[in-house]
């Protein structure tokens, strides 16, 4: 079952997300927010900035929402859990136990990080050799049990989000990390667009997509619609994410196989310019699954 949703803009200025950063609004009313995601006919939303310390907000935000019927999809976290320097590990650690925290607090299905990456400093902007090593699948999985074991949360999961650096960059990979975590509350965040890390995935997606549901579907619970497309005209192969509808990604087949699970899954757009572009992809997602009969 697929619940639809995108970052909403309250005011011009709103700062928008971009890629490794939370896709939510930091000043906000909770009434305010959640009408303002009916108004733009979404049912899944993104967790707003919150203090982990401010339990009246968190209960107010939470009480919205389900007032509104709309499901929070994640409460993203996006800082490197395998950072190089000690204290900004540490630091990343605990503010992750606090995302999980609210995430559970909030009744979301989920929280939200990539494994992370052996530099200092942020790990959607530097990588390394060593985040496809053994040592890192370990670490991700040593991590992930701590988060879980930490907060024991009995509704929300903890996820990774695929990402095309790390060591869950397939649906292999993604299968292997569900085994070993062994933690009911351990989930899947599905990323289409990145899982099309080569020309053969870039063409093939849709198998892609199969194998993925195939082996780890029962455990997806959120998970970002996007669109790419391979650059012509030169010899090294460059993926480059671009608006839904204008990339390779067979989006109303998208939402046609997540809905076919019978779990709530929130479909969320991301890492789009401003609030206009928000409004032309959610149209094209609309129009794509009326084309499948797959109701948001």
């Amino acid at each position: 079952m697929v619940k639809f949703g995108a970052p909403v803009f309250l005011s011009d200025d709103q700062k928008v997300a971009g890629a490794g950063e939370s896709h939510g609004v930091a000043v906000f009313d909770p009434e305010l927010l959640a009408n303002k995601h009916l108004e733009k006919g979404f049912t899944a939303a993104y967790a707003p900035y919150l203090d982990v310390n401010d339990t009246d907000k968190i209960r107010q935000t939470r009480k919205a929402f389900e007032k509104a019927g709309i499901v929070i999809a994640e409460v993203g976290y996006w800082e490197n859990l395998l950072d190089t320097n000690e204290e900004n590990r540490k630091r990343n650690h605990q503010e992750m136990l606090n995302a999980l925290y609210i995430a559970e607090e909030l009744g979301a299905r989920c929280t939200v990080n990539i494994i992370g990456s052996y530099v200092e400093g942020h790990g959607t902007s530097k990588n390394d050799a060593k985040n496809f090593s053994e040592d890192a699948f370990c670490e991700a999985v040593d991590n992930a049990r701590y988060f879980i074991d930490q907060v024991k949360p009995k509704t929300t999961y903890f996820t990774y989000e695929i990402y095309e650096f790390s060591n869950n960059d397939s649906p292999e990979g993604m299968e292997r990390l569900l085994k070993a975590v062994d933690r009911p509350q351990f989930g899947i965040h599905l990323d289409l667009t990145n899982m099309v890390n080569s020309p053969r995935n870039y063409y093939n997606h849709l198998a892609l997509l199969h194998d993925t549901i195939r082996r780890v579907g029962d455990r997806i619970v959120c998970s970002h619609i996007k669109d790419v497309k391979m650059r012509d005209g030169i010899v090294s192969v460059v993926l480059e994410e671009v608006m839904p509808g204008t990339g390779i990604i067979d989006i109303g087949a998208y939402l046609r196989e997540v809905n076919k699970l019978p779990q709530v899954v929130p479909m969320m757009l991301e890492h789009l310019n401003s609030e206009e572009e928000y409004d032309i992809a959610a149209a094209y997602v609309r129009k794509c699954a009326k084309e499948e009969g797959v109701t948001l």
